[in-house]
């Protein structure tokens, strides 16, 4: 019996149809028979599609058995977890909290003060650029009366 699914197996099978592939791709405008020509394509995708098929239901097969084993092993411990679970005492949340997760709410504030910080500071610096606009704009106004008196 043959391991499809033996990595050595399948690749000498898809090296010979690789190899056949690129033969009669090199036949192509040669002057062969035109039906032994299709007769060839006709069994190299035979041959490509029964290898893939059986590959495709024998990988199938053990992906359904694994499940099967997953499945029922699953129910397995939670039907152990159920029980261990109704004996389980209460603890508060400050209890089961992690220290990482502790230290990233920490952070998280830092950084949210941190953009606030900076969000006041441009705020201030919006203010005293519109209050120095303010004043070369009376500046500007001054001189220009200036000049009307002059002239």
């Amino acid at each position: 019996m043959i391991n499809l699914l033996k990595s050595e197996f399948l690749e000498a099978e898809m090296l010979t149809i690789n190899n056949e592939l690129q033969r009669l791709v090199q036949l192509r405008r040669s002057p062969t028979l035109k039906i032994a020509y299709q007769e060839q394509w006709e069994t190299l995708k035979t041959r490509a599609s029964d290898l893939l098929s059986a590959v495709s239901q024998k990988c199938i097969k053990v992906h359904n058995a694994a499940s099967l084993h997953f499945v029922s092993n699953v129910h397995l411990v939670e039907d152990q977890a159920l029980q261990y679970l109704a004996n389980t005492p209460y603890f508060p949340e400050s209890e089961y909290l992690t220290k990482e997760a502790r230290i990233f709410k920490l952070l998280r504030q830092k950084i949210v003060k941190q953009q606030e910080e900076a969000k006041a500071k441009e705020d201030l610096f919006l203010q005293k650029q519109l209050e120095l606009e303010a004043i070369v704009k009376m500046q500007q106004d001054l001189i220009a009366q200036l000049m009307n008196k002059q002239a």
